[in-house]
């Protein structure tokens, strides 16, 4: 769904990756975006910060912001720091750096990918689908929603879609070189995001699951950690996109566990009976949707849960949750990093939406720097009516 989600989408799993690597030329352009990825984060954002809280007005902003008050609407307080930072010159330089990262690990990327295409296609072609585990079942046809059509999430050229060996580089290329460092969108300095979907699988209130869903679940890297919680759990996801599910049932295999996946639209229709599953978890996932679209989706959720079954939801924390600082970061990755819907879901509340779905025993917490994975999750009523 968002670089917080699909960076490790691969389809190719460790301890069973082609043994070769990009190129010297390929591997130092991607090495020197981790570089300037690193020092944007871990040098100059920390400066940048510094000089917005010294400045009284930013100070006295983000007092308010903290204190939550009615003086000025949160999208009012963002608007004003935001005008404050761009003041900045070391503020300025650091969102510089993160939209060069942001464009280069693609039009660097790509040219480093495809100078081992013959490997990767070889690799890929081993195996077929007779030793795949599990089920994926793609649309003849698909309504896309107008929200997801034709954007360029994350400036990938193309889509999801728009590259055929786009697993391939984010295994070999801009995942371990750029994204491994963390300092991107909600990802804080040196944050291991594998290790944050571990987290997130744990926050399941239950020791055991029968049956879970995902949906939106890319190239299935969130069913793999519910699977090394949950190993003995069946596993279910949905997405749009046929590249990142062909991937994931891919990797899936690879690592020896089966997943079923279907091509979807789960804001609409996941196809899938009423009160079929035990537990539901969503990741990086309702940031990429219009609220409108989230509260469908949610609502569908519910309807596949069973009386009693548990949904866990990971995504960047709600404005209202991070320092006002923060917030302007956040906020900045809406209109340059194609993420249209991004400050519209951290304005709104996904508590609210669970409660207008009917779930209850709602709660959100943050578990990491910057409030990162921010975990919201609820039950459905054991007396809720089919």
């Amino acid at each position: 769904m968002t670089f917080l989600t699909r960076l490790d989408d691969t389809g190719l799993a460790a301890g069973s990756v082609p043994s070769f690597s990009l190129s010297q030329r390929g591997r130092a352009g991607l090495e020197l975006l981790g570089s300037i990825q690193i020092f944007s984060s871990g040098t100059l954002r920390p400066i940048a910060a510094e000089r917005f809280e010294k400045d009284s007005e930013g100070h006295a902003l983000a007092q308010d912001h903290a204190a939550q008050s009615p003086a000025l609407t949160t999208r009012e307080r963002i608007q004003r720091a935001k005008t404050l930072c761009e003041r900045d010159n070391v503020y300025r330089l650091e969102r510089f750096f993160q939209r060069y990262v942001a464009e280069e690990n693609f039009n660097r990327g790509i040219p480093a990918i495809e100078e081992r295409r013959a490997q990767f296609e070889a690799f890929d072609a081993k195996q077929g689908d007779a030793e795949a585990l599990g089920s994926l079942e793609l649309a003849d046809a698909i309504d896309i929603p107008k929200y997801y059509d034709r954007i360029e999430w994350h400036l990938e050229p193309g889509g999801w879609d728009g590259y055929d060996l786009y697993g391939a580089l984010f295994a070999f290329g801009v995942g371990p070189m750029v994204f491994r460092h963390g300092g991107y969108a909600a990802v804080g300095i040196g944050d291991d995001i594998t290790q944050q979907r571990l987290k997130t699988v744990a926050q399941f209130p239950k020791s055991e699951y029968a049956r879970i869903y995902e949906p939106g679940c890319g190239g299935v890297s969130t069913l793999k950690a519910l699977h090394t919680v949950f190993p003995d759990a069946e596993l279910h996801g949905s997405d749009l996109s046929p590249l990142l599910l062909k991937n994931g049932r891919k990797m899936a295999s690879r690592q020896g566990f089966a997943v079923h996946l279907r091509q979807a639209d789960a804001a609409s229709d996941t196809r899938e009976a009423d009160a079929s599953y035990d537990g539901v978890i969503t990741y990086a996932l309702h940031h990429e949707l219009p609220p409108k679209a989230n509260r469908k989706l949610l609502a569908e959720m519910f309807r596949i849960m069973k009386p009693g079954a548990d949904i866990v939801i990971s995504d960047p924390p709600p404005f209202r949750a991070v320092d006002l600082f923060h917030a302007v970061i956040l906020d900045w990755d809406t209109d340059h990093r194609e993420e249209p819907f991004f400050s519209a879901v951290l304005h709104d509340s996904i508590d609210d939406m669970l409660a207008e779905a009917g779930f209850e025993a709602i709660e959100s917490y943050g578990l990491g720097q910057g409030q990162y994975p921010w975990i919201t999750r609820a039950r459905k009523p054991l007396e809720a009516a089919q």
